[in-house]
């Protein structure tokens, strides 16, 4: 085992063959704590961090072509979310 076990259902339910070698669910927990930060802080993305640039021209061909979706894709991403969170056993990590 790598050491996922983070949560305290999994500590209860390791198997005996199995050997704890390091405890990367602590620090992936950690991780996506400070990405989620980061992100609701708006201090990602940046410009910084993207190395793809569009021009206002493409960007303007890019936002009408996908408006007319937008809707659909957001009722979509909704459903999506519900059944996600309705199927999950164990608990709900909200990254975004």
């Amino acid at each position: 085992m790598l050491g996922m076990t983070s949560h305290p259902h999994h500590e209860q339910f390791v198997p005996r063959f199995c050997k704890n070698y390091a405890d990367v669910g602590t620090a992936i927990q950690e991780g996506l704590g400070a990405y989620k930060a980061d992100v609701e802080a708006g201090n990602f993305p940046t410009e910084k961090y993207s190395p793809y640039k569009m021009s206002e021209k493409e960007e303007a061909i890019f936002m009408e072509l996908v408006a007319p979706d937008k809707g659909s894709t957001e009722q979509k991403l909704s459903a999506t979310r519900k059944k996600l969170i309705e199927a999950d056993e164990y608990e709900t990590i909200k990254v975004y």
